[in-house]
């Protein structure tokens, strides 16, 4: 019953526990900003045929599951009672609003939203599938990413089931098309400075790159700073989970020079530094500031306290004005107060902004509590360890 709002920023974050809806807010958020590429790319003729409010629901349901016949199994069955939802896109207008029973497990859109006529016209005609939004809104990159490292020589059949839910199934069709952008490099360098400021920051930080051999089958390899050969699938598990993400930033460039990405596209990961080192996470930060600075919107979950470190730290180098020296962020990574939007996820549902009004920083106590806790008991286990439960001196 309370009304909550969430404003995207060039860089947003979505912060707290296991389980309080960091990933929902940011497939909601994608499902909205991608719906009519959903419905044009995705979308069965079935689906479709079934009506406008079939069809919504429908792809909400396989967003997160794949396709469901269970209701057990539906996007609504993570609401208890009613939820309403609204969305406001980048151009303005209506808000685009739907509601979410629980009890009944229905997904019903708003009669009086746009959102209704706007489907009408999208999938009206035999080609409808066709005119459906042809540059690419927004892409998920789910956190299963080593799913792909393992599978991606085994050919996109395997990547491309239906019961997969549909961010895996949309990335699937990104990595597939990154793969083509990657074979049209030379030597497998990014034409682009900026696709190869990535892919050099990452190589770095990764120890080591994917690259597909120029003889032989066109199978992804792994190539250590030795220059050691290993198959994808025996690279480290941080290096299975970031490359993938990594080839997506490197070929953005060169899809937004053929006109293939909206100009106002966003990267919604989830956790980028998942079983990265804390050096690796650090450099997964600045690639992601990088690409903000470029002119791409970026929204992450994460769990991560060196995450949060990281961006303060930048959004704090960005106060020297044009000074650099190497150790301290350099100025084409810097973010300024601002373009950071930071939310907390509370095991009670609320959504709360946590970036400072004054200082423009990021507040560290919700992910540092862990760490003060564990701090606390430390110092309680070194007394009983000296003391005894008794409260005399141990000798």
């Amino acid at each position: 019953n309370v009304d909550q709002t969430v404003d995207f920023s060039e860089f947003t974050l979505f912060i707290g526990q296991q389980a309080t809806g960091k990933s929902l807010m940011m497939q909601l958020f994608y499902f909205f900003r991608s719906l009519r590429y959903l419905v044009a790319a995705k979308a069965s003729e079935e689906e479709v045929s079934r009506g406008k409010n079939e069809l919504v629901r429908s792809l909400l349901d396989r967003l997160r599951r794949g396709i469901v016949r269970e209701r057990s199994r539906a996007f609504a069955a993570l609401v208890e009672g009613t939820v309403k939802l609204a969305y406001t896109p980048p151009t303005g207008g209506e808000k685009w609003r739907l509601s979410i029973s629980g009890g009944t497990l229905r997904t019903t859109v708003f009669r009086k939203s746009p959102l209704l006529t706007l489907l009408r016209d999208w999938t009206s005609g035999q080609s409808w599938r066709e005119r459906g939004q042809k540059k690419l809104p927004a892409l998920y990159v789910p956190a299963e990413r080593s799913f792909y490292s393992r599978y991606l020589n085994a050919g996109a059949g395997v990547l491309s089931s239906p019961e997969l839910p549909l961010t895996m199934l949309t990335f699937t069709d990104a990595i597939e098309r990154a793969k083509q952008t990657y074979q049209s490099w030379t030597d497998g360098i990014p034409p682009t400075p900026e696709g190869q400021k990535i892919w050099y920051l990452a190589k770095k930080a990764l120890a080591g790159e994917a690259y597909i051999p120029t003889h032989g089958p066109k199978l992804w390899k792994w190539r250590t700073p030795q220059g050691k050969i290993l198959d994808l699938e025996m690279a480290s598990s941080g290096q299975m989970e970031a490359w993938p993400l990594v080839l997506i930033a490197a070929s953005l460039f060169s899809w937004r020079n053929e006109g293939l990405l909206d100009d106002n596209f966003y990267l919604c990961i989830e956790e980028p530094e998942t079983h990265l080192h804390p050096a690796a996470q650090v450099a997964m930060v600045e690639l992601l500031a990088y690409l903000v600075n470029q002119g791409f919107n970026v929204v992450v979950t994460t769990h991560s306290l060196t995450v949060l470190y990281a961006l303060n730290n930048l959004l704090v180098a960005s106060d020297l004005g044009d000074y650099e020296e190497e150790k301290i962020p350099q100025l084409e990574v810097r973010l300024r107060r601002g373009q950071v939007g930071v939310y907390f996820c509370s095991p009670d549902g609320e959504v709360v902004e946590l970036v400072d009004e004054e200082t423009g920083l990021i507040p560290e106590g919700q992910l540092a509590a862990v760490d003060e806790a564990l701090d606390t008991q430390l110092n309680r286990l070194e007394f009983l360890r000296a003391y005894g439960t008794t409260g005399k001196r141990n000798v």
